[in-house]
């Protein structure tokens, strides 16, 4: 099987490395175009005003792997690796990222997207995070990934799979988890501070006002739990459930109304 690993941390990210330590055992083809540096938070942008550059690169650890590493975004990477450097992949997994992509880190994420561009291009996917930021195993991660691959392989019709797990070792993890998407509030405001030169600067807040709570089954809950959280996600963003009460109500609503 052919396999097409990216990320939006760089290419010579730890979570990358411990993706292709973990599936270079079966003897599969890995292939690896990620981004040459980092990228978090680029969500589903591609690059259209400037060239994009693919250098190969040797990862330290992986060195047998065919890698380069792309001066673009996630998606770039996913684009340029599916039409001009590989034949298509049988499977795509973007990360490990380092922290979280549940709830509506979902929509942020450069990691989720760059599965997401893989799940349009009709490659199987698979997104894959560690909640910590600074992890001190990959362990539950890439065992969350083997998962989620076991799933694609026995449900062809499922594309894209988001998979968050708990900073823990394999003996650790109390299970798995499918689960729906949690849905949480960031707070708006950004911090506002002054550099050495007395001029005004603004810092993303990383707070939430309403995060995912203990009792909900939603994504952050099971993780905070001590569980691996997969989730099934889909490419079209139509409201299904809306559209024939809407499509009653556009012969109700004139153009000069």
């Amino acid at each position: 099987m052919r396999i097409l690993f990216t990320n939006d941390d760089g290419v010579f990210s730890p979570g990358l490395l411990a993706l292709l330590s973990a599936f270079q055992e079966a003897g599969d083809e890995l292939l690896v175009a990620a981004p040459d540096a980092e990228r978090s938070g680029a969500s589903h942008s591609f690059t259209m005003l400037s060239p994009l550059r693919a250098k190969p690169v040797m990862i330290p650890g992986a060195e047998r792997v065919t890698a380069y590493a792309v001066s673009g975004t996630p998606v770039d990477c996913v684009k340029l690796a599916y039409g001009n450097l590989f034949e298509k992949p049988d499977l795509l997994i973007s990360g490990i990222n380092l922290g979280a992509n549940r709830g509506t880190d979902i929509f942020y994420s450069g990691t989720v997207s760059a599965a997401m561009e893989g799940a349009l291009l009709g490659i199987p996917s698979i997104a894959v995070s560690n909640i910590a930021w600074k992890p001190m195993s990959f362990d539950a991660a890439t065992a969350g990934a083997k998962f989620a691959a076991e799933i694609l392989r026995r449900e062809p019709s499922i594309r894209l799979l988001n998979v968050n797990a708990p900073d823990l070792a394999l003996a650790q993890v109390r299970g798995v988890r499918i689960t729906p998407a949690g849905v949480q509030e960031y707070e708006a405001r950004y911090e506002e501070r002054i550099d050495p030169y007395g001029q005004k600067y603004y810092w993303i807040p990383t707070g939430r006002m309403n995060p995912c709570g203990p009792e909900s089954d939603c994504d952050e809950r099971w993780t905070n739990d001590g569980y691996i959280a997969i989730t099934p996600l889909v490419t079209n963003m139509t409201d299904h459930p809306s559209l024939e009460r809407l499509r009653a109500m556009q012969d109700e609503i004139t153009l000069d109304s």
